[in-house]
């Protein structure tokens, strides 16, 4: 992640020692062991987090460092030509930093075409389609907040949120600085200097704030928020801005600045991990222990750390850091994919050794020679945002004929499931196993195709209450609209939500009036459980009183079961349960609880998704032991209240397993949702064990 194009320092690194925060066109020794000490953490934290816990502080060490020289490059361009040549600017920036990128994004492309399940391809190229246009951070932020994207599988282009956020830094703080510098020339009473360290002050103070604020409340947005970041960058401003003044003038005093800096670092990568609240006010630490470095420079005493950072090692790891970065993660997701198997150490320290091997032949051979090519740099600006253009183009091919094609498949497959459940086939899907002369046919296609699995939600999440919402959806109802139909409420989360592809179609014909309140942690309960004043409290009371006014018939009510759970804590929960379907029972509904289905682990799903030689997906299956009610709360609270229980557990497992393809459907889309393919298999059932158990 270099962030600027600086000329090669001497041999030794001693000889031009730098002022505490002096501005030089040279290679400062202590911002080059910044770089390698930042990305090495970063690596070593993606192979071994618990050997590093602290090391992703190491993005936060470069935006620190990218936003001291970058306002100082920008400043001496402001004193030297009166304003910023934005333009040239930008394309310098362009020169020195997309190709490696975008070669190293193509190769990526190719690789998960190449080694990648086809289930993840939608994921995968959207991901990497983000990156070319460096807006990777804002999908990553949205992700986290969307439901059906939070539990998605880390995409070999994830490390490229980062470099989104830089981008767009460096896109906006020319035109900042320019702005500064215009105010100034036309005030005539203050330097641009003064105008601009104004403006930098504003965005670091106001980012800051934003960012403790949100971090506890919006963490997703705190972290990859450009906006919320932002003071990171102007940390490092502010201290450029200090030029020809620095607070410390002696090498004493740099030694222990410098001293105390690299300690701050050090204490943040080895110290921190991801229990803590991160970035807010915590960021402090390595943002401040990197400036410190800085703004100390490289003192001359013996005992200061000048000679230990100038050492080859260090000076070259340094040098290669932003290609270093940029392989470091596309090598760690894909290669499990390409051997099948997890990394282990030696992995894991070849990876390390490969990378670092990529990241030298990158920077010769693609860095140094584009940013200094002479059909571009003697050019006007517009020729290199031609080229930057064409190659971005020709980057987003692969991305967009990989969602084209994963589209296609979906449609196909869409069609397929349609005619397969118009033909009222008993066999197909979850009748295989409780219907008599099923077989299993290891030739047939399976449905959904693996490529759209992820997608096969069947419209379920369309009414799904987001995470920390205080609002209940009531809008969302199917089935007869008669007066005299049977009011039914199916309540609960994720779970509960993909029952209702199975529910939906069949509620006409039952005379059902079906209303969906479903959404996260939506399950029904006391909401005297929740914390008082929060927005699940909120939601839960207001669940519970729609309930209340709505004159159900029936309230199926389903959850994600924890076989985990501590006893003390499944305690609370039931007796929340069970305080909310007393006073319903009183008022005449029936309650029905819903057994939650199986739960899988990854290799059980891998099997189906990304098969090995020689095995068949129809012979994937997770232990019987999958379908145990351990921790299925809601069960056995109504159990012991004797209510009635939907046990639906023979159409996922036989006495011996539980299949991830049943009746030639994959069952599952994750470890723990049902396709809904599956439940619209599994809803005639459903509906049928409803009737039976509100009819006794």
């Amino acid at each position: 992640m270099q962030t600027r194009e600086m000329r090669r320092a001497t041999p030794d690194g001693l000889s031009h020692p730098a002022a505490p925060v002096e501005i030089v066109r040279g290679i400062r020794p202590e911002i080059q062991a910044l770089r390698a000490v930042a990305v090495a953490a970063v690596v070593l934290y993606h192979l071994w987090p618990l050997r590093m816990p602290g090391g992703f502080v190491g993005v936060d060490m470069f935006f620190a460092v990218s936003g001291f020289l970058i306002t100082a490059h920008l400043l001496r361009e402001v004193e030297t030509h009166g304003s910023v040549r934005i333009t040239t600017f930008w394309a310098r920036r362009a020169r020195r930093l997309l190709p490696a990128s975008l070669v190293v994004l193509v190769a990526t492309s190719v690789a998960v075409l190449l080694v990648v399940p086809r289930a993840l391809w939608q994921q995968f190229f959207r991901a990497i389609g983000a990156s070319v246009l460096y807006v990777e951070n804002w999908l990553l932020a949205g992700d986290a907040v969307d439901y059906l994207a939070a539990e998605n599988a880390p995409t070999p282009v994830q490390h490229f949120w980062s470099l989104g956020v830089e981008e767009q830094f460096y896109l906006l703080w020319p035109v900042l600085i320019a702005i500064g510098a215009l105010v100034a020339t036309r005030s005539r009473r203050w330097r641009a200097s003064q105008v601009v360290g104004l403006l930098i002050a504003v965005i670091f103070a106001t980012s800051l704030v934003a960012s403790v604020l949100t971090t506890s409340t919006a963490p997703s947005l705190a972290y990859f928020g450009t906006h919320i970041r932002a003071w990171e960058f102007a940390a490092g401003g502010l201290v450029a801005l200090l030029g020809s003044r620095p607070p410390f003038v002696n090498d004493m005093a740099r030694t222990w600045m410098s001293w105390t800096g690299w300690v701050l670092v050090v204490v943040a990568i080895a110290s921190f991990d991801g229990s803590i609240a991160f970035p807010g006010a915590t960021a402090l630490v390595p943002v401040v222990g990197t400036l410190m470095v800085v703004a100390g420079g490289s003192p001359r005493l013996w005992w200061s750390p000048t000679r230990i950072v100038s050492l080859p090692p260090v000076q070259r790891l340094g040098d290669v850091s932003y290609s270093f970065y940029l392989w470091h993660w596309p090598v760690i997701v894909l290669v499990p994919f390409a051997t099948g198997r997890d990394l282990t150490t030696i992995d894991k320290a070849l990876i390390f050794v490969a990378t670092l091997v990529l990241a030298a032949l990158t920077k010769k051979l693609i860095e140094d020679r584009v940013r200094s090519l002479p059909a571009l740099t003697i050019r006007r600006p517009r020729w290199t945002f031609l080229a930057v253009g064409a190659s971005m183009a020709l980057a987003m091919l692969l991305p967009v004929a990989g969602t084209i094609y994963t589209a296609d498949s979906r449609e196909q497959s869409v069609a397929a499931i349609d005619d397969a459940l118009a033909s009222g086939e008993r066999c197909f899907g979850a009748g295989a196993l409780v219907e008599s002369g099923c077989t299993v046919d290891p030739a047939a296609a399976l449905l959904p195709d693996p490529a759209s699995l992820y997608e096969d939600t069947g419209g379920a999440f369309s009414c799904y209450r987001p995470q920390d919402d205080p609002e209940l959806n009531t809008s969302c109802s199917f089935g007869s609209t008669a007066p005299d139909a049977t009011r039914v409420a199916l309540v609960g989360d994720s779970h509960a939500a993909m029952l209702i592809p199975g529910l939906r179609d069949r509620a006409s014909q039952m005379g059902w009036r079906l209303d969906v309140l479903v959404g996260n942690d939506g399950s029904w309960r006391d909401p005297a459980s929740a914390e008082p004043g929060s927005a699940q409290e909120a939601y839960l009371t207001a669940l519970d009183e729609h309930l209340a006014e709505g004159d159900y018939d029936i309230v199926l009510t389903t959850a994600r079961h924890d076989p985990a759970r501590r006893a003390a804590v499944s305690e609370k929960t039931r007796d929340a349960y069970v305080e909310v379907w007393t006073d319903a029972r009183a008022r005449g509904t029936q309650v029905v609880a819903i057994q939650d289905n199986p739960l899988i682990s990854q290799a059980d799903l891998d099997c189906v998704v990304s098969p090995r030689p020689g095995v068949e997906p129809t012979s994937c299956a997770a232990p019987e032991s999958a379908a145990s009610d351990a921790g299925d709360d809601i069960v056995h609270a109504a159990r012991d209240e004797g209510l009635p229980v939907i046990d639906l557990r023979d159409h996922f497992c036989t006495a011996d397993s539980c299949p991830i393809v049943i009746g030639g459907v994959i069952a599952y889309r994750d470890l723990h949702h049902i396709t809904a393919t599956f439940s619209k298999t599994l809803g005639p059932y459903l509906v049928a064990a409803v009737e039976d158990a509100t009819r006794a």
